[in-house]
């Protein structure tokens, strides 16, 4: 197993800080929402949009700068590094590609799972995956899978959809909470505005230790 893509993980006051987190430097600016007609039908924009920059994967994304200054918000994700990481297959504790880590080009996936309840075939996540080292110091230093943790090497990912906040076309007033919204919902579609993309894991196998996938020496490289 190669190591090649293993980067050094940025640590704050003692604590690893994933590749994906939000830091107080990167808060959302205000976001010119308005309703726009374009390529597909009537949905929603910004005031000032500038597709080729605020349009990714059919849906409206938002703004955000990209800095990462300040203090680490570890309950908040990035919305820029997450899409990266997952379109492109990188780790989200240490930003490096995960491709080539197997000989077997599969990709290892880590979820909370307090219950036990394993990844399952099909499944959809916005959690991008990791190397294996980097999983296993997740694991150790991150409060909520230190109560539980499922994981699963997989062998494709195909997008599915995103996951944001939903307007109303009639207002354009927010509806509670986040939502997921595959791309064939195109009506859907229309009116989110996107935080995360979303894939689904197929050719999923559990993996129940670690300690198997990675060496000691490869785990001391990210650690030192």
């Amino acid at each position: 197993m190669s190591s090649s893509g293993v980067r050094p993980v940025t640590y704050w006051d003692g604590n690893p800080v994933p590749f994906i987190t939000a830091w107080s430097g990167e808060r959302v600016p205000s976001q010119p929402l308005a309703e726009i007609a374009g390529r597909g039908g009537t949905g929603l924009g910004f005031v000032d949009e500038q597709p080729l920059v605020d349009r990714q994967y059919y849906a409206l994304w938002v703004r955000m700068p990209a800095v990462r200054t300040g203090r680490p918000d570890l309950k908040a994700v990035h919305a820029l590094r997450q899409r990266q990481a997952m379109s492109r297959l990188l780790c989200q504790m240490c930003g490096g590609p995960t491709l080539g880590e197997r000989p077997d080009e599969r990709t290892l996936f880590l979820v909370g799972a307090a219950g036990g309840r394993p990844i399952s075939e099909g499944e959809q996540t916005s959690s991008p995956p990791l190397h294996a080292v980097c999983a296993r110091l997740a694991v150790e230093h991150c409060p909520r899978l230190r109560r539980g943790w499922a994981a699963a090497l997989v062998e494709y990912t195909p997008a599915w959809g995103v996951e944001g906040i939903l307007y109303r076309p009639d207002t354009l007033e927010p509806e509670e909470g986040l939502h997921s919204v595959s791309f064939l919902d195109t009506a859907r579609l229309h009116w989110i505005l996107a935080s995360r993309l979303l894939v689904t894991l197929e050719g999923v196998t559990p993996v129940d230790d670690l300690d198997a996938l990675c060496e000691d020496s490869e785990f001391a490289q990210i650690t030192s």
